[in-house]
């Protein structure tokens, strides 16, 4: 793996580990504000963010591993529509088939994808 390689899965992790403690830190404020329950919404949300930031990490580390002309962009995208619908799936799921709560699964989520890209600005 070359110094680039390295460089980029450092800082993934880092983000990747913001994110967490940023979905944990919302979720323990939703135990101790509200109820459990409110708290796995939270933890919901903010792994659903979490999930996303891994998912584009390693989608920019396959399409910078392999370069072909014209076939970065398209694998970009393709990684980047993928997130979004799996976003959006995930989030329906918690709310609608798990029943969990709107507020605190949309803010956790709201709060790790902030925390992703006050992460991203300052790499």
């Amino acid at each position: 793996m070359n110094a680039d390689a390295e460089a980029l899965r450092r800082e993934i992790r880092r983000v990747v580990l913001a994110q967490a403690l940023i979905t944990v830190s919302v979720a323990a404020v939703f135990w101790f504000v509200r109820d459990r329950y409110q708290a796995l919404a939270a933890l919901y949300g903010g792994a659903t963010a979490l999930l996303s930031s891994v998912w584009l990490g390693r989608g920019v580390q396959r399409a910078g591993a392999q370069p072909r002309d014209g076939g970065i962009v398209g694998a970009l995208f393709v990684n980047a529509l993928m997130r979004y619908v799996a976003a959006i799936l995930l989030l329906g799921l918690g709310i609608g088939a798990l029943r969990l709560a709107p507020v605190p699964l949309v803010f956790a989520f709201a709060v790790a994808q902030f925390g992703f890209l006050a992460n991203v600005r300052r790499a």
